[in-house]
């Protein structure tokens, strides 16, 4: 650039330049990578040096432009010519002032830097504060985000360069470029951490790894040298950015309204400016009112606060929406508490009539028995009058089993503790319970030399008791089969838990009979208090065994399985030993 520098004053009222007071050009911002100024005096040409990447700046301007301290005749029009490298911009601010009114005219640039830095650095710490609190992954990366803006500010009034003077100036220019690219990464990722919580489409997620793939090849061009081209992609990324977060706003199914408004509000704002500032920055727009703020758009520097405001609106908003949500769920909870409560309570009233009922009972049934024993005696050789008292000792004997089996039902489902263990061999502890069956000559023994139970003998001995008598009672004809190993003949997909020691020694009880097809009873239903099969309806029971055996089970660690092969009801039990 060629400037020519006139001197004259027909009015005679402006200072005139001396040597003790010599004109200053300034020329910014201060981000231009070179700035060479020649000037021809004494019949030679000279040239000063400054720029963003030198460390031998004149140091003569306290604000932020480069500063050169002219010595051309004050009597002649002299002419000087600017050379300027830089990346990235098209406008250069200049200005002449006379030494003397340096501090002048430098002042409200200084007040302006001031107020830059000091916003952004209130932003940042606003944004740490809002993340203290609330601990999301918005905040957290917006406050990465105002970190890198903070140093770029700093970086446009010389203080990085100058805390790093020792660094050569391509390196110093290398960390401009990659924070300028780690400040547009974290914009991808604040626009991600907006939306992915509330379902966007699976497109979206892929557009946003592609853009932070995007800024990762600026930032490795810039690293190898290339950053110009570097620069280009991360100038485009922009509008790329743009319409990828408006395109899975736009999309999502979870987000609520208020936080889509803020959302578009956010990007209506950012494609205003980057609008306007590419315009003008390409002079493809000037017009009079842009002329005092948007005309120096190369000196303008972002602060922050747009963004700002609307991460902590949408962060705030969102933060309420969340709190309602877990009130809601809260109150959703006391009420199945409650619910849950008052079912407790009926189960409890429930128990204490089964249990009161079943003492009761117990009595007259007691008597009814007493009295036919006497019967018995008093009939003597009246055979058909003892069937009769035979029929009504049976159902007797049936009415007393059904209030036992309630009763212990009842029991066990409520706190059950655990009596002592023993040892019990496996062989001896079956015949015993099987010589008390009335077809006891149908069960087939098959145990393990040395099998041997060590666990609660009541809660075995309800097992063990409602097993055998339940393939007693719906078997079809033929034996019955019971085994005891100390290994898994078929493992069931269930595996017994484990404690510190290892896992549990077990004990494997089957007991198989066999089952006519229309028999075979649902699997889903097996172990429900009170289910029977449809086709056992005329038979003793009320459905009450199988449950037995699972609450048993439980209170002993032991696990029941069933399964049914080639016509063979097998139950299995795994009793931790």
């Amino acid at each position: 650039m060629r400037f020519r520098i006139h001197h004259n004053d027909p009015s005679g009222k402006l200072p005139v330049a001396t040597a003790g007071n010599p004109l200053v050009l300034r020329v910014g911002p201060y981000s231009l990578d070179q700035v060479d100024v020649y000037e021809s005096y004494g019949g030679t040409w000279h040239v000063s040096h400054s720029g963003a990447i030198r460390n031998n700046t004149i140091g003569n301007c306290v604000d932020d432009l480069h500063c050169f301290s002219l010595h051309t005749d004050t009597h002649e029009a002299s002419t000087i010519y600017i050379r300027v490298h830089s990346q990235g911009l098209r406008l250069i601010k200049t200005e002449v002032t006379l030494a003397n009114t340096l501090l002048v005219t430098a002042a409200p640039r200084l007040a302006q830097i001031s107020g830059k830095l000091a916003l952004s650095i209130a932003m940042l710490m606003l944004g740490l504060l809002f993340f203290s609190m609330q601990r999301s992954q918005l905040l957290h990366i917006y406050c990465w985000h105002q970190a890198a803006v903070v140093v770029l500010l700093f970086d446009s009034t010389g203080m990085l360069r100058a805390g790093l003077s020792d660094i050569p100036d391509e390196a110093i220019q290398a960390i401009r470029n990659l924070i300028r690219v780690a400040r547009l990464f974290t914009i991808v990722l604040l626009g991600r951490a907006a939306i992915a919580a509330y379902q966007p489409p699976p497109a979206y997620r892929k557009l946003c790894d592609f853009l932070l793939v995007w800024c990762a090849a600026s930032a490795l061009l810039v690293s190898v040298g290339y950053a110009h081209l570097g620069v280009t992609l991360n100038y485009l990324l922009l509008p790329a950015n743009l319409l990828v977060q408006l395109y899975g706003t736009m999309n999502t199914s979870g987000c609520n309204r208020a936080l889509k408004t803020i959302i578009y509000a956010c990007y209506g704002f950012y494609l205003a400016a980057f609008t306007v500032v590419t315009l003008v920055a390409f002079d493809l727009l000037y017009f009079s009112p842009l002329t005092g703020i948007l005309r120096d758009v190369a000196d303008w520097q972002f602060t922050g606060v747009a963004i700002g405001i609307f991460t902590m609106l949408y962060a705030n908003h969102d933060q309420t929406i969340k709190k309602s949500l877990l009130l809601q769920e809260v109150q959703d909870l006391r009420f199945k508490a409650m619910q849950a409560e008052g079912q407790r309570e009926i189960l409890r009233e429930r128990d204490t009539l089964i249990d009161v009922l079943t003492h009761e009972l117990k009595t007259p049934l007691g008597t009814i028995r007493f009295a036919l024993a006497s019967l018995k005696r008093d009939l003597g050789a009246n055979h058909h009058s003892l069937q009769r008292i035979k029929h009504i000792d049976a159902s007797v004997q049936r009415m007393d089993s059904i209030v036992e089996h309630v009763a212990e039902s009842v029991k066990l489902e409520q706190t059950y503790p655990t009596g002592q263990l023993e040892s019990m061999p496996a062989e001896l502890l079956l015949e015993e319970l099987i010589s008390d069956l009335r077809s006891f000559a149908r069960f087939k023994l098959h145990i393990d030399k040395g099998a041997t139970f060590h666990t609660d003998r009541h809660l075995l001995t309800q097992i063990l008791n409602n097993l055998l008598s339940n393939a007693e009672k719906y078997s079809a004809p033929g034996d019955i089969l019971v085994f005891v190993r100390t290994a898994p003949a078929h493992p069931a997909p269930l595996q017994a838990n484990s404690d510190a020691n290892g896992p549990p020694r077990l004990i494997y009880l089957e007991v198989c009979n066999r089952v006519a097809p229309e028999n075979a009873p649902d699997t889903e239903r097996l172990f429900q208090r009170y289910y029977r099969h449809a086709n056992s309806m005329g038979m003793p029971g009320i459905g009450i065994g199988l449950h037995l055996v699972q609450v048993a089970a439980d209170h002993i660690g032991a696990t029941v399985h069933y399964r049914l092969e080639d016509s063979w009801a097998i139950f299995e039990v795994r009793i931790p030993t």
